[in-house]
């Protein structure tokens, strides 16, 4: 549900390291495990650090960045004089980051070896192949940790971590994607926002003349359909967006009507006050439970008074924005 780039699902992050690994040059890894208060990344965040001293990702920039940077470097140093090279799993609280926005991270540093191949292929596979999975870090050895990925489903859709057993869990695998259904005036100027800011974006309209990929050429795909056939040429669930902006209020409602069960992690829907009544009533006529309709962001987007398709898209992608970093735990910490 979060930006991907500077994640571990983020392809970048994952051809560089096993491509080094391949090579036998080490690799380092600086993650996010957990967030506290005010903070520029959150967990999930990550940076890999290479041989020949480049970086990709990060952890936020300021001095966290530095001390990360810092250690990386030290066990990329040890490991290329033959030395053993223990990670380290550390609580950097305010005092000790110094960071202005005052917050706390739990920041994990380990050294990648051959070992890890095997969870590394297996995040690639699984973006490759869109099945759902999990990344499981056990850091109760905070000197020799452990990953692996987990195909059942149980149940984590964020990045979670678990101060008493150490444990962190993380979903990785196929990306969330954000569906866009109506490619008119305000699609065209929302794909480029909603792209410029991690979301993976498909285009869906039942207009043939609407849906040219030139068009859309930051979405991942432009899907011509029947909305009321939408179930057979998607696969939309909990973790997805869905934007509904068909040409009329009915088509809106059917897209609504067939997306809803899925209980994606957000819907918006564009329309006003007076549309929204009448499309929840049809929404509850059609069997679709109370909350589920009231759970549609109708009208769309923040209230930032906007009246052009590129100010819409705006207000639409900023309540997107807010909609997806609410969905991050925010857990305290004892430390």
């Amino acid at each position: 549900m979060n930006d991907v780039a500077g994640t571990i699902n983020d392809q970048q992050i994952i051809a560089a390291a096993r491509a080094e690994l391949a090579t036998g040059r080490p690799v380092a890894l600086a993650s996010l495990l957990a967030t506290a208060g005010s903070m520029p990344r959150h967990e999930g965040a990550r940076m890999l650090a290479l041989a020949d001293g480049s970086f990709i990702g990060t952890v936020g920039g300021g001095n966290i960045e530095f001390i990360a940077q810092t250690r990386e470097g030290e066990l990329l140093a040890a490991a290329a004089a033959g030395q053993h090279a223990p990670a380290s799993l550390e609580w950097m609280t305010h005092a000790k980051n110094d960071m202005a926005c005052g917050g706390d991270a739990l920041l994990a540093v380990r050294l990648l070896t051959a070992e890890d191949e095997g969870w590394l292929s297996a995040i690639a596979g699984a973006a490759e192949s869109g099945d759902a999975a999990w990344l499981v870090e056990d850091w109760s050895d905070a000197a020799a940790p452990v990953a692996r990925v987990v195909f059942e489903d149980d149940g984590c859709d964020v990045p979670v971590w678990d101060e008493d057993a150490k444990l962190y869990r993380e979903p990785v695998g196929a990306e969330p994607v954000c569906y866009v259904f109506g490619g008119g005036h305000v699609g065209c100027a929302l794909v480029p926002v909603l792209a410029s800011v991690g979301f993976v974006v498909e285009v869906i309209d039942d207009r043939p003349g609407i849906c040219d990929p030139a068009a859309f050429p930051a979405a991942r795909g432009v899907t011509c359909g029947a909305f009321k056939d939408l179930d057979e040429y998607t696969h939309i669930t909990p973790r997805d967006f869905v934007v509904v902006l068909t040409h009329g209020h009915l088509g809106d409602a059917i897209v609504l009507e067939h997306v809803l069960p899925h209980r994606p992690a957000y819907v918006g829907c564009i329309g006003s006050a007076r549309k929204a009544g009448f499309v929840r009533r049809t929404l509850e006529e059609h069997g679709i439970a109370p909350e589920l309709a009231e759970s549609v962001h109708l009208p769309i987007g923040d209230d930032i008074l906007a009246v052009t398709p590129a100010e819409i898209a705006v207000s639409i992608a900023a309540q997107m924005i807010r909609c997806r970093a609410e969905l991050r735990p925010h857990r305290p910490h004892s430390k």
